[in-house]
């Protein structure tokens, strides 16, 4: 069964956010491209005006619910493409700073993401921002994340990937 991010509902669709979003200001400074990502996939997860207020609200100040939303998260499929989406938004000003490095393994860990795969899916997020980025490259990488035990359809639900074009909203390759 592939899944799509509007399987999922709104208030769920708006907590991944808020803690995506987060993210963009664990280095203590939010760039104008974090800002214009976290628009960008708050379209692609189709929020509302309000839903959208509260996630670019989340990069100046996280959610003070954070552990309880990663706590729901991790019992979803969603907690694969999460990380992926942590760990693009903390590599999309290019500098992965010893903070975000803290943050992104602290929620790693909260969701339940052994230490390999949570590994692989920093490694593949930062090929998607390293010179030379191709979207074949980016498929080749995408299948060493499934020889390493994470399914595609699952980090296909990440917003990055779809606003990447690498994987199509149905969770299949173009």
């Amino acid at each position: 069964m592939n899944l799509h991010l509007t399987d999922f509902n709104e208030a769920e669709r708006t907590d991944y956010m808020m803690v995506v979003a987060s993210m963009a200001g664990q280095d203590g400074a939010v760039t104008s491209e974090e800002i214009y990502a976290v628009r960008q996939l708050s379209l692609q997860f189709v929020l509302g005006p309000e839903a959208r207020g509260k996630v670019m609200a989340a990069t100046a100040t996280p959610p003070e619910n954070m552990d309880e939303i990663i706590d729901r998260l991790g019992q979803t499929d969603l907690r694969y493409s999460l990380l992926l989406d942590l760990a693009a938004m903390a590599y999309r000003d290019e500098v992965f700073s010893p903070a975000e490095a803290e943050e992104y393994d602290r929620l790693s860990t909260r969701l339940g993401v052994d230490k390999a795969h949570s590994q692989a899916i920093l490694n593949f997020a930062s090929s998607l921002f390293a010179p030379g980025y191709t979207p074949a490259k980016a498929s080749e990488n995408l299948e060493n994340l499934e020889k390493q035990g994470i399914p595609r359809r699952v980090v296909s639900l990440s917003a990055t990937m779809m606003a990447m074009g690498i994987c199509s909203p149905a969770g299949v390759h173009h």
